[in-house]
């Protein structure tokens, strides 16, 4: 049980302990199913937290590595082997077997708290995020001192409900309590940016990746994957997500005050990317809306301002008429037809 005592103190010198621990119980053992399970969970860890380098192999090495554990687990059936098998599919997006197998794992242990995260996760990637509350909350009451993947499932949770203050509250508590927690900076930063945060937000950025330049920081976002997916009807969680952590790594100056400026007055090029970068802004670059609808007469800022304006969502009512206009446009109408169903709030 050592290396479990250890793969939940969720750092990464504590998972490298863990899994060497794990890895020597499983050559006493052969059939310890509960040992691969948790080698799996510590390997996805690593994932997850990129931190690969720290124990001496690329993340790829790892993710792969889970995927062996979890099959070597599944022959030895547990709660946790079921747990791992719905964090797997929570990372492909597939909501509906992830609530199946972590269902499993509760029924084989009600008090085991993984299961109760990993039902979590399964309930937040299919639009529950209120509802996945409840399991993390009994997690944390079965774990007092409960790992920082539990903040992690509660913060999103949060972000998924759009309750972005009681979210950071979560992640700051969550990295104040253990300052190795690098899985929660991604999140932490991006509901900072999208509180117009934005200094702080940046500071836990050059924290998670320290000395990066701004281009560095501005690759940030397209250079990482978040280890689980929301499904396909609730995927735009996950790109508000990632477009925060964008807007965190702007430079300070570059303001939705300045990108309307860009959109009106710039070069061609610089007009799209003034568009697609208020679109991080969401709800947040409202006051654009009318210029947004002005830049939607440009064929070639057509595509980038009709997606801005469907991230902008319910409070960009203005645009409405001009999006039907050109929903039945052959290049754009599939793209008029999404921003007017996130607009309309559908």
């Amino acid at each position: 049980e050592e290396g479990c005592i250890l793969y939940l103190r969720y750092t990464a010198k504590d998972t490298a302990a863990a899994i060497t621990s794990l890895k020597k119980a499983t050559e006493f053992d052969p059939e310890y199913g509960r040992a691969y399970a948790a080698l799996a969970l510590a390997y996805f860890r690593v994932v997850e937290s990129l931190w690969g380098k720290e124990l001496g192999r690329d993340e790829p090495y790892f993710w792969w590595g889970a995927h062996d554990y979890a099959e070597l687990a599944k022959k030895y059936p547990t709660s946790l082997s079921y747990t791992v098998e719905a964090l797997r599919d929570v990372f492909q997006g597939l909501a509906e077997d992830a609530r199946r197998n972590a269902g499993r794992a509760i029924a084989l242990d009600p008090n085991d708290p993984e299961a109760h995260i990993a039902t979590a996760w399964a309930l937040t990637i299919s639009g529950e995020p209120a509802e996945a509350l409840n399991f993390v909350a009994t997690a944390m009451r079965l774990n007092p001192n409960y790992p920082s993947h539990y903040v992690l499932a509660r913060g999103l949770a949060l972000f998924a409900m759009g309750d972005l203050k009681q979210a950071a509250d979560v992640f700051g508590e969550g990295v104040r309590r253990n300052p190795d927690a690098t899985a929660l900076f991604l999140p932490f930063s991006s509901v900072l940016a999208q509180l117009g945060r934005r200094e702080e937000a940046r500071q836990i950025l050059l924290k998670f990746r320290p000395g990066l330049d701004q281009k560095g920081l501005e690759n940030l976002p397209d250079t990482l994957h978040l280890s689980f997916k929301w499904d396909y009807e609730h995927a735009s969680v996950r790109e508000r997500l990632n477009d925060g952590v964008r807007i965190a790594a702007l430079p300070l100056d570059v303001t939705v005050t300045s990108l309307e400026a860009e959109l009106e007055t710039g070069n061609p090029f610089s007009q799209q990317y003034a568009a697609k970068r208020l679109g991080w802004f969401g709800p947040a670059a409202l006051q654009a809306v009318p210029a947004l609808v002005e830049a939607l007469k440009i064929e070639y800022l057509r595509r980038e301002a009709i997606e801005a304006l469907g991230k902008i969502g319910p409070p960009a009512q203005a645009a409405i008429p001009a999006l039907v206009a050109l929903q039945n446009e052959a290049l754009v109408g599939i793209y008029a037809k999404d921003a007017l169903s996130k607009i309309r709030g559908n």
